[in-house]
């Protein structure tokens, strides 16, 4: 529920295909550089917060390709 109330998607893998110590590596990378930050609570990138009146201007700074995270509109 928490999940799905904040929009997250959790997206796996399987590395059966791919043999023990390319795995045992990956692993240990997950383990290294991703599980710190998972445990430590994630931040969204938030480039821009505009009023609702301003949706013209978002969706310029997403076609733009200038938005570096969200563009998040207000009421």
């Amino acid at each position: 529920g928490l999940l799905m109330s904040k929009w997250a998607t959790v997206t796996g893998t399987t590395l059966r295909a791919r043999p023990h110590a390319e795995r045992a590596t990956i692993v240990a990378q997950v383990q290294e550089d991703v599980w710190p930050h998972v445990i430590a609570g994630l931040r969204p990138v938030v480039h821009a917060v505009l009023p609702l009146d301003e949706a013209a201007e978002a969706h310029r700074l997403l076609a733009s390709g200038e938005a570096f995270g969200k563009v998040l509109l207000t009421p």
